[in-house]
């Protein structure tokens, strides 16, 4: 499947195998549940309930030739006016944002500490973009950045870094001496004001697997990929003791560049 269709099956929520049929049919043009069964290897009961859900969001049509029910992808112009639906839908749900921030700032308890837990790479990459929601601030990070490059991959952040310095959002990070990556293989963890980024050393003896990201009113921790897993707190006083902490770090640390 082309990267092009893939982005069109991303907005209609698919699994993995609900897109895979979905191809299958594409290709095949008109097609049996049982053809289906065969060429996914799986069950034809399965292959229904798929079929099921790719009817309900209109991509798959359903016709009986032979008396066989037989499937085939619904005209592009259907599928083209849902996605319009959707952009319409989209536009409206933005414009009632205020009404839910108005709302939602009403209902909470000021200084409440709120505290999120994420399991597993996607969890942990969509966690990552909560910085995101800012702009033109200054991250302090305690970052052990060759276990995060692994667990997260390379082409995420990548993507990372490129969004997070169209935002303005300065890096002050403190790696493991342990830790220092190649800038000829990660090129995105390049140094100074164009990136947004200052690395120190930490200091001699001292190593870690667990890292953590400070900003606003928030920390942001993850672990190494041997236990795939991190969380956010958003707390005032957590956060100004963690960043009194992270301060004392980074003055005995050692300025760093390539």
């Amino acid at each position: 499947m082309t990267p092009k269709l893939k982005n069109i099956l991303a907005l209609f929520n698919l699994k993995e195998i609900e897109a895979e049929i979905f191809e299958k049919i594409l290709e095949s043009g008109l097609v049996s549940a049982t053809e289906l069964a065969h060429e996914a290897n799986i069950t034809r009961t399965s292959v229904y309930d798929y079929l099921a859900r790719l009817k309900e969001r209109g991509l798959v049509t359903q016709t009986l030739k032979g008396g066989i029910r037989k499937y085939s992808v619904e005209l592009p112009e259907k599928i083209e006016l849902i996605l319009t639906e959707q952009e319409t839908n989209l536009a409206l749900a933005r414009e009632a944002m205020a009404d839910l921030k108005s709302i939602y700032g009403k209902g909470q308890v000021r200084l409440r500490p709120i505290l999120q837990l994420f399991e597993g790479r996607e969890e942990l990459q969509q966690m990552m973009k909560d910085m995101l929601l800012y702009q033109n601030i200054t991250v302090s990070v305690y970052w052990p950045i060759l276990d995060v490059i692994k667990l997260l991959t390379p082409q995420f952040h990548q993507e990372f870094h490129n969004e997070r310095v169209k935002r303005n959002i300065t890096l002050k990070t403190i790696w493991p001496r342990t830790q220092i990556p190649s800038l000829e293989k990660y090129p995105f963890l390049k140094i100074g004001n164009q990136n947004n980024r200052e690395v120190r050393l930490a200091p001699e003896g001292t190593d870690f697997s667990l890292g953590y990201a400070i900003y606003e009113n928030t920390v942001r921790f993850i672990s190494s990929s041997r236990e795939n897993f991190g969380f956010i707190i958003k707390s005032q006083e957590f956060t100004k003791t963690m960043k009194g902490q992270f301060d004392i770090i980074w003055q005995n640390s050692k300025p760093f560049n390539f």
